[in-house]
């Protein structure tokens, strides 16, 4: 009985990181295609006392650091805690000058909007994806 949770898991594993790496690699891909928006945005920012593009790399370096983690399996099981603390901390939302810039801006930006959306879903799906393998880990 053991055996057949353990595959399971294992499944659930392995179809979590596809996941995971697809959406990383649609990002990848996104991220091209929005470069007239993203030179659109720089010129825009040139007046303001804040970065969007600024944010958007932070948090997709961040994002995107911990998907590779995740994929190349260098997660360290004491680390997962401050990793889906730290994850749930860079929800872009959170940051007021985004949040209002996202919400008044979504038919000037639309790849930017996407983009945005994407990187928060794989967000949510590492943060998903850590609670999961360190209740695996100690059960």
């Amino acid at each position: 009985m053991e055996t057949q949770s353990n595959l399971s898991t294992q499944l659930l594993d392995a179809s979590a990181k596809e996941h995971i790496r697809l959406l990383s690699a649609q990002l990848d891909e996104m991220y091209q295609r929005m470069k007239a928006e993203r030179n659109v945005l720089a010129r825009w920012e040139e007046e303001e006392e804040f970065s969007i593009l600024g944010v958007i790399e932070l948090f997709s370096t961040e994002i995107q650091g911990y998907a590779e983690q995740v994929l190349l399996n260098t997660s360290n099981i004491l680390l997962v805690s401050n990793s889906i603390n730290h994850l749930q901390e860079l929800n872009v939302f959170n940051i007021d000058y985004f949040g209002q810039w996202y919400f008044h801006n979504l038919e000037i930006y639309p790849q930017i909007q996407k983009y945005v959306e994407q990187l928060d879903h794989l967000r949510l799906l590492l943060i998903d994806y850590l609670r999961s393998s360190s209740h695996n880990e100690f059960c």
